[in-house]
């Protein structure tokens, strides 16, 4: 049994470099002091390591694109990061410095020999991720490239909001601050409030994909025993979930065989991953491109239009057929004395006929063009020409 992994992290528009003074409790040097630097990466950098781009993630071998589980993709992350930037204020009510926080980051992952359960893993984390921050996640991606298949996650205050609101540890340690409270209970209380964090995603998370809290030696310091009972607590209930959901492995099982060509090349890319993450992930990554709800609601209005021309031009067939048959019977009653009268209908009809026909093609030449683009892009372009 492996225990669960859930960090979170703070980052700001810039990078930022701290420096402190530590001492030294080990060792030939126990008792001295010395100067730690600390160096944290921008907001952007780690969008850009998340979004694959090549030369931000030169830690990973075969860097592969990573599939969006919900929101924007992470590159898209950043404008909404900028424009609550632009409006934040810090405690005293100033402008927010250049280098203040302004997204939480967060990674969950599952040991490798895990990875079949990774599918449920990732959405009862999000379940969990969207009950906890709300319209506040702004983006969820998913990586198979690395040692582990994990999920980073960001999430952006809403507007009137400060950074502290979405961050537990330096919500409490604040509050601590405001009460007149030492440095020491201070930071008791943002390791309380973090790891009242972690505790609330095992109880919604972790103990269901038969994850441990803490392995052996974690700080809450469990007995040989505790941990032995913690593990058959965890697999009895993972063995359980399995059971439950033999009938949905089943039904993904026959999902797969109706796999289309994206979801294929996809699962050509996961070669090693198991069998069930595979697809799952095939699938997720077939998405990264999928059009926006904008996108697919105008591609919509375009059909529609051209449905409702369609109909028109049908209703114009109706009607001209009809302005025919009356011409045909003005004909056989009055030959003698409106035969010119038969000629220009006879004229009008030939053009409308050929305006209709007209219309048709173009109906046709439209409709080829939406479709091939959807099956080209998944989308048609915004400004394709209407149909008079």
């Amino acid at each position: 049994m492996s225990y669960q992994f859930f960090h979170i992290e703070a980052y700001s528009l810039v990078a930022k470099s701290y420096e402190r003074e530590i001492t030294i409790k080990k060792g030939s040097k126990a008792g001295q002091t010395e100067i730690k630097k600390t160096e944290t990466r921008s907001l952007k950098e780690i969008m850009e390591e998340q979004a694959r781009i090549e030369e931000a993630c030169p830690h990973v071998e075969d860097p592969r694109r990573p599939g969006l589980l919900y929101g924007v993709p992470p590159m898209e992350v950043l404008p909404l990061a900028e424009e609550w930037a632009d409006q934040a204020k810090d405690a005293r009510g100033y402008k927010m410095k250049k280098d203040g926080n302004v997204a939480l980051v967060g990674v969950a992952s599952l040991p490798r020999e895990m990875e079949d359960d990774f599918p449920e893993f990732a959405e009862a984390t999000l379940k969990f991720l969207k009950e906890k921050y709300g319209d506040r996640l702004k983006s969820v991606v998913v990586h198979d490239d690395e040692e582990h298949p994990h999920l980073h996650f960001t999430v952006i205050p809403r507007k009137g909001e400060r950074f502290d609101d979405i961050h537990e540890g330096l919500k409490a340690k604040n509050e601590a601050k405001k009460n007149k409270q030492k440095g020491k209970a201070q930071n008791l209380a943002y390791i309380g409030a973090m790891r009242e964090l972690q505790d609330n995603f095992y109880n919604k998370v972790g103990i269901k994909t038969g994850l441990t809290r803490l392995g052996p030696g974690g700080r809450r310091r469990l007995t040989r025993a505790e941990w032995q009972a913690e593990k058959q607590k965890s697999r009895a209930l993972a063995n359980a979930k399995a059971v439950a959901s033999s009938g949905y492995r089943a039904g993904l099982k026959k999902a797969k065989a109706e796999a289309t060509e994206i979801v294929a090349q996809a699962q050509e890319k996961a070669k090693g991953l198991g069998v069930k993450m595979s697809g799952w992930f095939a699938g997720l990554a077939g998405g990264w491109h999928q059009p926006s709800a904008s996108a697919v609601a105008k591609a919509t209005k375009v059909k529609e239009e051209a449905q409702k021309a369609q109909e028109e031009a049908q209703k114009a067939k109706e009607e001209a057929q009809k302005t025919k048959e009356q011409a045909k019977k003005w004909a056989d009653e009055r030959v003698a004395t409106v035969g010119n009268q038969i000629i220009l209908e006879k004229s009008k009809n030939a053009e409308l006929e050929k305006e209709v026909k007209t219309k048709d093609q173009k109906l046709e030449d439209q409709a080829t063009l939406i479709q091939w683009y959807q099956k080209k892009f998944g989308k048609a372009p915004d400004n394709l020409p209407k149909i008079k």
